[in-house]
């Protein structure tokens, strides 16, 4: 009777742990079947909730960006993160959505590119615009990626400015408007750059003129868009001496010509207290 009870035992105690094990590896694979515990609870993601504008005027291509990047949308995690990357003095790449995502990106474009340049022929072989734009696309849908990205920049070879704007789906588009936009603080000024921009365009030739138009069309956004914030990050890739300049506006509204803020580390540091 003693050997009995113990084979049942055994038994009873293989099967529960069978039992255990299927349980688990069916949660693992369907985790909506968990009684409502899905893997999207356990960790919230960083996300660029971003306002991105582009324009082109007379020399060349004004980008702009706020400095805000938040986890989840709950919180603020940086307050002065660079969202314009510079692929190359002539292309620049406006980074929206996922911040490991769109860091991804920007890195394999600058290996890719680089690669290339060392390899086929030296300075002569920058990319243009457009073949940095279709190469985001195919990394994007290779690794489905979550990014809403603006390629903007100035191709020497035709001597003309061009914007390209990369949409989460896949698709690719030039902006023959003359500006685009992206990010979550792109719906509060889409129809102000629609209505004033076309006005403007004639105004739009000196420089300038042209970064602060920039500055206040994404300063517009930041008081509306709770995911964008901080300051505006400027670019500009002009086609006379063709490199980028990146400089950091304040964020509130000022009566007179927009200066640049000082750039030390400790001095910029000092400058952001206060401001998410």
């Amino acid at each position: 009777n003693r050997k009995q009870r113990i084979m049942k035992q055994r038994q009873s105690y293989s099967s529960s742990r069978i039992i255990r094990l299927l349980l688990l590896s069916i949660i693992s694979s369907s985790p909506h079947l968990c009684f409502g515990i899905t893997r999207s609870n356990t960790k919230a993601e960083i996300d660029l909730g971003t306002t991105l504008v582009a324009i082109e005027y007379e020399d060349g291509i004004i980008v702009g960006a706020d400095t805000r990047t938040s986890v989840g949308g709950s919180y603020v995690s940086n307050r002065y993160a660079d969202k314009i990357y510079p692929v190359f003095d002539n292309v620049v790449l406006c980074r929206s959505g996922s911040a490991a995502d769109t860091q991804y990106l920007a890195n394999q474009i600058n290996i890719e590119f680089r690669s290339r340049m060392y390899r086929y022929g030296g300075v002569e072989t920058k990319p243009d615009p457009k073949q940095v734009a279709h190469y985001l696309r195919y990394l994007m849908m290779k690794g489905e990626m979550k990014a809403s990205l603006i390629c903007a920049g100035y191709d020497p070879k035709t001597k003309e400015s061009s914007i390209y704007c990369i949409n989460p789906n896949g698709s690719i588009m030039k902006e023959n408007g003359g500006y685009a936009v992206s990010g979550s603080g792109s719906t509060y000024i889409l129809g102000h750059l629609d209505n004033t921009y076309n006005n403007t365009t004639a105004t739009l030739r000196e420089e300038e003129d042209a970064i602060n138009y920039v500055v206040n069309t994404v300063r517009l956004a930041i008081e509306r868009d709770g995911s964008s914030g901080g300051f505006v990050r400027i670019h500009k890739i002009s086609s006379t001496d063709n490199h980028v300049v990146s400089a950091v506006y304040p964020k509130h509204h000022q009566t007179t010509t927009t200066t640049p803020k000082t750039t030390t580390t400790t001095q910029r540091q000092h400058d952001l207290k206060g401001f998410a």
